[in-house]
């Protein structure tokens, strides 16, 4: 019985150590999700890899920002809006998540929103933006 006792607490120990935050993996899984999207072009994959970045660390901005982009390139517009909005909720001035938005509004014709977002990464610090406001009324 005590042998018994003592697997089962080991073996929930193990069970929650592997659950939850874990910046470690969140980060190894970030890199291999940069690497997939950047290196080969493997959009699927690499929003899978930020997918399990963000289970591990759900606070990682960057993790929502990447599979923004990844879900981006496969045209998958209206789910790039959520992950880019939630960047942006966690990190309120985050001009490249405000950018992209930019460009998925863009894209889906809605230039209202896009210079809305253009403008707020130019406010936030985005460099070169001049070409993206020329069609944006002051």
């Amino acid at each position: 019985m005590k042998r018994l006792t003592i697997f089962l607490l080991t073996t929930l120990c193990l069970l929650f150590a592997s659950c939850g935050n874990n910046v470690e993996k969140a980060r190894v899984a970030f890199d291999k999700g940069l690497d997939l999207m950047f290196r080969n072009s493997k959009f699927k994959e690499a929003e899978e890899q930020f997918s399990i970045a963000i289970k591990y660390d759900k606070a990682n901005y960057e993790a929502y920002y990447y599979r923004g982009c990844a879900k981006f390139n496969q045209k998958q517009y209206s789910e790039a809006i959520v992950d880019y909005e939630k960047a942006l909720e966690l990190k309120s001035d985050y001009a490249d998540a405000e950018f992209s938005l930019g460009q998925v509004y863009f894209i889906l014709n809605d230039h209202e929103m896009s210079c809305y977002y253009y403008k707020a990464a130019k406010r936030d610090g985005r460099p070169n933006m001049d070409d993206f406001l020329k069609a944006c009324p002051d």
